[in-house]
Order: structure tokens, then sequence, then C-alpha cells
């Protein structure tokens, strides 16, 4: 839990953040590239981020972000 709420707190600080997706996802293309964040959910075990992609918000879970 400590080392999820520390990733939650760079992305924080930093205000982006780099997508870590599996090839299974729909924005597989995306993967490894660095957007930035336009919110964060309250911190727990799935945390919800909402990254601007292309001017368009798109929302993903911590698992995603790295």
């Amino acid at each position: 839990m400590k080392k999820l709420f520390q990733r939650i707190d760079r992305i924080r600080t930093s205000g982006y953040a780099t997508l870590n997706l599996k090839p299974s996802s729909p924005y597989y293309h995306l993967d490894g590239k660095r957007f930035k964040v336009s919110s964060i959910a309250r911190p727990e075990l799935k945390c919800r981020i909402t990254l601007l992609v292309d001017g368009t918000e798109i929302d993903f879970t911590i698992d995603d972000i790295l």
C-alpha cells in the first residue's frame, strides 16, 4: 500500500504520468508515452487517473501507470 501511495504522490507532484498498458488494452498504441494528468480520484487500490490524451480525457487505473 505504501508503494501505491508513493506512486500517486509522484504523479500528483509532477502532473504527468507514463502509461504501462497490456497488449490487450484498446489504448496499447499509447503504451510508454507520457501525458498530462487531468484528475486523480481518492487514493485506493484501483485508483482512477484521468489523463489528457490528444485533448480528450481518458480514465485509466493506477495499474496502467508507471
